[in-house]
């Protein structure tokens, strides 16, 4: 049966802290794939906290009709529609996150990546993700959002039974995750996940 390991190590408030787990279960998904880089582009007209318009590099390759998400210094929007494209003006609006930073703010837009992946939530045993770059996922079940995770970059999230934290994926059972990174180079992410198979 597969075995997940994990050991952290370092210190917090000057105290020395070193800490590991070993969870073995009938199950695991792993998935290593590369999340697409994101257009810089500056938000060139702020209509509200939730709508307005990006001038993005050239060849950015966003249509109307796509689902996107942005970031700046300090915020992040995901979920946002891409209403209209005029050449590299993009209108956008709705979507989830922080408001709108002030007009004529440095952003970066990027069209979601969707991870195909299956299991249920409350047969997980460990679960993490790790990507190179700032970033956003979203795990769904079909349609319906069950979790939604910011991760720094190189930083690790992670959840495993057995302690307080409550199951992130309790009673949900994942069909897909939605991905996307805030940088303009591609970057690696990491997810995986050790499970009791039903």
């Amino acid at each position: 049966m597969p075995t997940s390991n994990l050991t952290v190590s370092g210190d917090i408030g000057g105290v020395g802290v070193n800490s590991s787990f070993s969870r073995t279960a009938t199950g695991q998904i792993s998935h290593d794939v590369t999340i697409n880089p994101a257009k810089t582009g500056t938000l060139t007209t702020r209509t509200d906290n939730t709508s307005g318009i990006a001038t993005l590099e050239a060849g950015h390759g966003i249509a109307g009709g796509n689902v996107v998400d942005l970031y700046w210094t300090g915020g992040r929007r995901y979920n946002v529609n891409a209403t209209a494209v005029a050449t590299n003006d993009v209108t956008f609006s709705g979507g989830t996150g922080d408001n709108l930073p002030v007009q004529s703010s440095a952003l970066t837009m990027t069209k979601q990546q969707t991870i195909d992946t299956d299991f249920i939530g409350n047969l997980l045993v460990a679960i993490g993700a790790l990507c190179a770059a700032r970033a956003h996922l979203s795990f769904y079940e079909s349609a319906v959002l069950r979790l939604s995770l910011d991760l720094t970059a190189n930083e690790l999230w992670f959840w495993v039974n057995g302690g307080t934290a409550a199951n992130p994926l309790a009673a949900a059972t994942v069909t897909h995750i939605v991905a996307s990174q805030a940088g303009t180079a591609a970057a690696s992410l990491k997810v995986g996940a050790l499970y009791t198979s039903a």
